[in-house]
Order: C-alpha cells, then structure tokens, then sequence
C-alpha cells in the first residue's frame, strides 16, 4: 500500500506552531533553542586544545578510545537513530584501521617511502562513504 503524501503546511498553521512553540519555551515546557554551532570555529578550537595538550600525560590514548566510545554512542533524540557524529567518529576508527593495513603492506613490500597521495587514496572510500 502505497504511503500518503503529508499535507504541506499553511503559512497560518505554521504562524500557529511558531507562536505555540514560543510559548511554551517562555513557560518551560520545551527547551529553548540551541544556538547554531559555528563548525568551522569549533574543529578549530578542537585542533588547538588537542595540539596544546600537556606532555606530561603518558595516557592520552586511553582519553582518545574512551572519546571515541562515546561518540559511537551517540544518537539522534527519541528515535534512537545514529547521528552524524557518531558515523564521523566510526569513520576515524574505519580510517585508522586502514592506515594500519597501509603501513603494513608496505612493511610487506620493503618500502619505506610513499606518497601521501597513496595513502589518501587507500582510505578515501571511507572518507567518501
């Protein structure tokens, strides 16, 4: 049986929702918004507190798995659906697996060199996924 196709919103029902979603954010019954994140900014942040991270710590792997772990558990709401950023940290575990059989093969083969676009396009299927 084929599905029905949802009924578009009038702009008078959606002033509607607006005004009750309002509404019920001043009375506390549904959060407010949350402000959009600034991508960009915060990978870079990230970047700089991981590369100013303290020497003097001899486990930030441990801190990185258990990171990671996390983010594998993340999901969207009530749907219980995997979010973006979990298949992003799948993806850096996918990635890292691979640049192990990488640097294996080439051990196999005797190399030491290779070009960084040899790698990249070992795990770019992962990275395209």
């Amino acid at each position: 049986m084929a599905k029905a196709k949802k009924k578009r919103l009038t702009s008078k029902e959606k002033k509607f929702n607006a005004e009750m979603k309002r509404k019920l954010q001043e009375k506390g019954v549904i959060p407010p918004d949350k402000p959009k994140l600034n991508r960009k900014k915060f990978i870079e942040e990230a970047k700089a507190e991981w590369n100013g991270r303290s020497s003097d710590c001899y486990i930030w792997e441990h801190y990185f798995v258990e990171a990671i772990t996390y983010m594998l558990c993340h999901t969207e709401g009530i749907s219980s659906r995997a979010s973006l950023e979990a298949v992003g940290a799948a993806k850096v575990l996918k990635v890292a697996v691979k640049l192990r059989e990488f640097s294996e093969e080439l051990r196999e083969k005797g190399e030491h060199e290779y070009k960084l676009i040899d790698q990249y396009n070992y795990i770019k299927d992962i990275l395209d996924a």
